[in-house]
């Protein structure tokens, strides 16, 4: 008979016990690791990279948070977040342009319940009211863009523009002698393709007086005397072949842009990461110049011009509040996000501290800075809007067929939506 003592017995039972206490603190400290899932809109082709590097010295610094990033192509993440909202699989961090009809949802965090206020504060005010929501700020505003009326210093030059277009008049006059001089150069780039369709009729209709909505009668206001001038005007220069052939196939990027940085367009809409696109997809040699649109007879001076503008949102179904917070505060970090708007390819900054820096050391990006004053924004707060937009856009597309019938369109679409939300 073979004989155990108990003081054996008890060590077992120790080292039993002290094993399934180890386990146990293994299994609690796997468990505390939270997963955030980032879906964000690649600007350009460095934003992986920036990431790849961001999360990994963040991971470093916060054991306890993991970050799965997911880059996507610009046109299809708002679809994708609406998928994955749909389906359960709600993300936690989100970075694109919309976010009135998430808010209205209830699937958001604050923004000052995403970002410290030093952060917070640090968000040029402009920005931060137009992320708002029933007058609360639902998004952090990460980058903006001004558009400005871009323009090949040597074509004009070269045709004997002696002064750049200031009104719709000067603007056609240009436009002619460009033709007569460079039979091969489309004088202006109107691109209404479904790439930004609806910045183009917003734009030229804002240097006619119109605007997309009133917050006073909180209504849309697309069927006006307005907006239906500045589609008559743009369809005059069609008509006078002063434009690219086919507006309504001509994409921004690949279409005007890409006429553009080859010469072969002397006057478009561009936005304030332009210069560094032309740059690098073969117009580095564009002398180009940057000045504000040209506007009709009804406006006295030149109008403002579009602000473009994008967030970060935190998601609340997964609730990781306090870990979107730390990585959010993170990215804000002086030196990451300098890192962030380089990858992103020449925004306009959303923080007052690189603002100043931007205006102050950056000959490209100043002119832009300059006119955010007088920017105007998309009614981004409203909860129709979402839908909204993708009806101008659609309507946008066509619209040069036939004006009346295409803002009559928009207006009926909008004003359909702005009922149910």
């Amino acid at each position: 008979m073979i004989k155990i003592s108990r003081r054996k017995i008890a060590m077992g039972t120790s080292l039993v016990f002290a094993t399934s206490l180890a386990l146990a603190g293994v299994q609690s400290q796997a468990a505390e690791v939270v997963t955030l899932q980032l879906e964000m809109a690649s600007y350009t082709n460095d934003m992986a990279p920036y990431y790849a590097d961001l999360v990994s010295r963040f991971e470093a610094k916060n054991p306890g948070i993991k970050v799965n990033v997911d880059n996507v192509a610009w046109p299809e993440i708002g679809q994708k977040v609406k998928t994955m909202i749909a389906s359960g699989t709600s993300p936690d961090i989100v970075n694109n342009d919309e976010y009135s009809a998430e808010a209205a949802a209830g699937l958001l965090y604050r923004a000052d319940e995403i970002v410290s206020p030093a952060t917070l504060a640090d968000i040029i005010p402009t920005f931060l009211t137009n992320s708002e929501y029933n007058g609360v700020a639902v998004a952090v505003p990460d980058l903006a863009s001004a558009r400005a009326f871009g323009y090949n210093k040597k074509i004009l030059k070269g045709a004997g523009v002696t002064k750049v277009p200031t009104t719709w008049a000067e603007l056609v006059a240009a436009a002619k002698k460009i033709k007569a001089k460079y039979p091969d150069v489309y004088p202006i780039g109107v691109p209404l393709g479904p790439e930004e369709a609806m910045t183009e009729l917003t734009i030229w209709g804002a240097e006619n007086g119109a605007r997309l909505y009133n917050p006073k009668t909180k209504k849309y206001t697309l069927d006006t005397p307005e907006f239906l001038g500045a589609l008559n005007f743009l369809k005059s220069l069609v008509d006078q072949k002063l434009t690219q052939p086919n507006p309504s196939k001509t994409n921004r990027t690949d279409g005007a842009w890409a006429l553009f940085a080859k010469g072969k367009m002397a006057m478009v809409n561009i936005g304030a990461w332009t210069p560094v696109w032309l740059k690098d997809n073969g117009g580095a040699a564009i002398d180009l110049g940057i000045a504000p649109f040209p506007h009709s007879p009804n406006i006295k001076e030149a109008g403002p011009t579009l602000g473009v503008q994008d967030y970060f949102k935190g998601y609340k179904a997964n609730g990781h509040k306090e870990e979107i917070r730390k990585f959010l505060d993170f990215l804000f970090e002086p030196t990451n996000y300098q890192g962030f708007l380089k990858a992103a390819g020449g925004f306009i900054p959303a923080t007052k501290s690189a603002g100043k820096i931007a205006e102050a050391t950056d000959p490209v990006m100043a002119p832009f800075i300059k006119m955010l004053p007088k920017a105007f924004f998309y009614p981004g707060s409203i909860a129709s809007w979402q839908p909204c937009k993708t009806s101008i856009s659609t309507y946008s597309q066509t619209s040069l067929d036939n004006p009346k019938k295409a803002l009559q369109n928009m207006q009926k679409k909008c004003d359909g939506f702005a009922a149910k939300s």
